[in-house]
C-alpha cells in the first residue's frame, strides 16, 4: 500500500507541487505523521490534510517542519509562498462559482432566468 493518498486532480499545479514537497521532506526524514505532528506542534490530522492537498499549511508550520528535517526554511517559505497564491487564487474561482451558481438559483425564484431581459421577469413597466 503507497504511503501517500493520490494527490487531488482538480489541485492547482503549484499548490501539488508543494504538497509533494512536502511529502518528500516527510519521506527522506525517515519520520511519520505521529513524529511529525508531535516535533511541530501541528496535529497529526492537520499534516494529513496538509500532505494530502486538502489544506495549504500555515506558515508557522512550514516553518517548524524545515526545522524538523534540517532544510532551509527560504526555499520551503518562498514554495509556500507561491502555493499560498495559488490557494487564493482557488479560492476566489470557487467563491465566484458559487456565487453565480447563487446568483442563478435568486434568478430563477424571482422567475427572472432571462438575461436579455435584463434582470426583470416582466415586460415594460
Amino acid at each position: 500500500m503507497p504511503r501517500w493518498k493520490a494527490l487531488p486532480e482538480e489541485l492547482d499545479p503549484q499548490i501539488r507541487e508543494f504538497a509533494s514537497q512536502l511529502r518528500r521532506l516527510v519521506d527522506r526524514s525517515g519520520l511519520n505523521i505521529n513524529a511529525v505532528a508531535d516535533r511541530t506542534g501541528f496535529s497529526k490530522t492537520s499534516w494529513d490534510r496538509y500532505l494530502n492537498g486538502r489544506l495549504l499549511p500555515p506558515r508557522r508550520a512550514v516553518v517548524a517542519l524545515a526545522d524538523v528535517t534540517g532544510t532551509p526554511q527560504h526555499h520551503l517559505t518562498t514554495m509556500w509562498e507561491l502555493a499560498e497564491r495559488a490557494w487564493s487564487r482557488a479560492e476566489m474561482r470557487h467563491d465566484m462559482t458559487i456565487e453565480a451558481i447563487r446568483i442563478t438559483q435568486a434568478r430563477e425564484a424571482l422567475g427572472a432566468s432571462d438575461p436579455a431581459a435584463g434582470g426583470r421577469s416582466g415586460g415594460p413597466g
